[in-house]
């Protein structure tokens, strides 16, 4: 009986130093995975598709993941469209400016970012200071009960990582402050390293949010 007894507690010793092993390997993956996403966010990874909306020849969509959560623009062509639908799963990977998603053979380029304090956060941090401005040229190119859309020159777009700013589509709410800055056709484009509002357009004592930049889509 007690060998019996001891072979029953070496087994139940084994059972839960499996588990800890098993355990140890899951967190250590955890671990690493957490390593890796840290090093290169948004690189590879699986998106779902919250909210989907229409804006001029723009698709504004939410997407979702395991530590995102961004607005994105992109084409609101027939391939893009059949992509991002709310609840679609996607698969996103580093192309051009602002990535690809794709579901399957469909791949959608997107064209634009409206996240822009998450996206600002993904490049290496600057020394806060003295807020930086620069002049903006622009002129409507869309209108709708929500957004203005404004074309035109936004020099300090390279500021996180978006290039062209010579022509480069920026996207506003629809309010008064924005509207009399784009009656303006120009106002001061001031550029924060930290905070929700990594841009700003100032025109007299109007303040006009950038909630998005985006490559152009047509002709100007």
């Amino acid at each position: 009986m007690p060998s019996i007894r001891a072979g029953f507690r070496a087994s139940r010793t084994i059972a839960a130093l499996a588990c800890l092993a098993l355990a140890g390997c899951e967190t250590a993956r955890s671990v690493a995975g957490d390593v890796a996403y840290d090093l290169n966010p948004l690189a590879s990874t699986a998106l779902t598709v919250q909210t989907v909306e229409v804006h001029g020849p723009y698709l504004v969509a939410e997407l979702s993941g395991r530590r995102e959560q961004l607005r994105i623009l992109a084409p609101a062509g027939a391939a893009c469209a059949s992509v991002l639908r709310p609840e679609a799963a996607l698969h996103y990977g580093k192309s051009g400016v602002f990535g690809r998603v794709t579901q399957g053979e469909v791949g959608c380029d997107l064209a634009g970012i409206a996240s822009l304090a998450e996206w600002r956060d993904r490049q290496p941090r600057r020394r806060a200071g003295v807020v930086p401005s620069a002049t903006a040229r622009f002129v409507p190119v869309h209108r709708d009960e929500q957004v203005l859309l404004l074309r035109g020159r936004f020099p300090l777009a390279s500021r996180v990582g978006i290039p062209a700013a010579y022509d480069l589509v920026a996207m506003v709410p629809n309010d008064a402050a924005c509207g009399a800055v784009a009656a303006r056709g120009e106002a001061t484009l001031e550029f924060r390293p930290a905070g929700d509002t990594p841009f700003r357009m100032m025109a007299d004592d109007a303040a006009c949010v950038v909630s998005g930049f985006a490559i152009p889509i047509g002709a100007p």
